[in-house]
């Protein structure tokens, strides 16, 4: 009788399209996915704060309690970081493996199962120069109607809160060829979307002489198939005019941007380590919005970094509210244990923090009301995510969360216009226009 599993992912889009790649992985090796209790837990992980790696820890536990004959598999970042961190608190994990070689888990997983007397395995290549990019392809149905595709891996910035770079490596891309051939599969599997992801989604193409993003963009967007593009997090110094030009002339990238600005301050600016001001990163919103009308612009703020002062904050605060971002990801600095910030004297107390970044969420909840309700009278293209009871959910070119009255439940997965009525915090409603039906974009 074949063995079950299961697999739990955590973290970015880059992790989730490397989960999905590991269940069909599995699939493929003649292992049967499972909703229930099952012989094999893969946890895949984030490290990225200190709550990501508590929750690994906590599903890797919780997978043992529920089938003490269970193999157990932690992937991923976090082990790769903090393999010996793991070996000593969680012995109950079977497997270790980090983010090389994830490729080969299936064959591994059945070595280990085939083993009478199982010993915990660490499977750890540390990164280095000249790596190359480790495919892992998408073969079947990614399982959700907006597929994620990981073009790139890697960081060469030298953020001081940062572990990515030691969790991942240098930058690599994946061959423009298989990127078009990863997007014409699930064009032609049905998908209406395509979100193109990378650790640091800027730098595709250093490792490829003559590409770089604004040239893969061009390529996927010269394609005859129908359906929109859509750009997972860019880091504000790999914009260049050139760049921005591309996407306002793209015909099928969405007017989206996610720009992880992280202070305002310059001062706090400068000890994370980012290359830019404050003031670039006002003029590079200004300028793709000129280029790129109704663009949303969201964003990622670091709170309570060390040395942080209230000044700092409320440079922040009124920086993100000049600009009138979309939205705001907030989250607590959590200090990661082999940076150089964990090791600065002035850590910001945990009660500051907290008001801050409270003040923070409450900014967006009035940024994105403000933006929602400019595109109220307007009509957006929704991707349906799903119907029930004859109400249609899903996200418009701007990734606003639309709801609107269905009807027929075979619209999920298709384009649909639709004309906003009412705008909220977290989203929009509107009604169908149902002249048009579903467009192919």
């Amino acid at each position: 009788m074949p063995y079950t599993f299961k697999v739990k992912t955590l973290g970015c889009p880059v992790n989730q399209y490397e989960g999905r790649a590991l269940e069909l992985a599995m699939e493929e090796a003649g292992f049967v996915p499972t909703g229930d209790i099952a012989d094999i837990y893969i946890i895949n992980s984030c490290v990225v704060t200190q709550a990501a790696a508590a929750e690994a820890r906590r599903l890797a536990s919780q997978a043992k309690k529920e089938n003490p004959r269970s193999l157990v598999v932690l992937a991923g970042c976090y082990p790769q970081v903090y393999w010996e961190e793991i070996k000593e608190k969680l012995p109950q994990v079977d497997i270790i493996i980090g983010t090389t070689g994830r490729s080969r888990l299936p064959a591994i997983i059945a070595r280990q199962l085939a083993e009478t007397h199982r010993e915990q395995k660490a499977i750890i290549v540390e990164h280095g120069p000249g790596e190359e990019f480790e495919e892992f392809p998408l073969t079947g149905n990614y399982g959700r109607t907006r597929p994620v595709i990981k073009i790139q891996e890697g960081c060469d910035e030298a953020c001081t809160y940062c572990i990515v770079r030691k969790a991942r490596g240098l930058p690599r891309s994946l061959a423009p060829d298989k990127v078009v051939a990863q997007v014409k599969h699930f064009v032609t599997m049905g998908c209406r979307e395509i979100v193109l992801a990378g650790t640091h989604l800027g730098a595709y193409g250093k490792d490829l002489p003559g590409w770089n993003l604004a040239r893969l963009i061009k390529e996927l967007d010269a394609l005859p198939h129908s359906f929109r593009l859509r750009l997972s997090y860019i880091e504000p110094m790999d914009l260049c005019l050139e760049f921005l030009q591309t996407l306002a002339r793209a015909r099928k990238v969405c007017p989206f941007l996610y720009l992880p600005l992280q202070s305002g301050s310059d001062r706090i600016l400068q000890r994370m380590g980012r290359r830019y001001t404050s003031a670039e990163f006002a003029r590079l919103v200004q300028k793709a919005r000129e280029l790129i009308p109704g663009l949303s612009i969201w964003t990622d703020l670091i709170v309570g970094f060390p040395g942080e002062t209230e000044d700092d904050h409320q440079q922040t605060m009124k920086l993100v509210e000049e600009l009138a971002l979309s939205h705001l990801h907030v989250f607590p600095y959590s200090p990661r244990p082999g940076t150089e910030a964990a090791g600065f004297p002035d850590q910001v107390a945990p009660d500051v923090k907290k008001r801050r970044v409270q003040e923070l969420r409450a900014l967006d909840e009035k940024l994105s009301l403000r933006f929602h309700r400019q595109l109220v009278g307007k009509r957006v293209q929704v991707l349906v995510e799903k119907v029930e009871e004859n109400l249609g959910e899903g996200f418009s070119e701007h990734y606003v969360k639309v709801r609107f009255r269905a009807g027929n439940p075979e619209l999920k997965g298709s384009l649909v216009p639709v004309q906003v009525l009412a705008a909220a915090p977290r989203g929009v409603e509107g009604c169908l226009i149902k002249s048009e039906g579903a467009s192919n974009y």
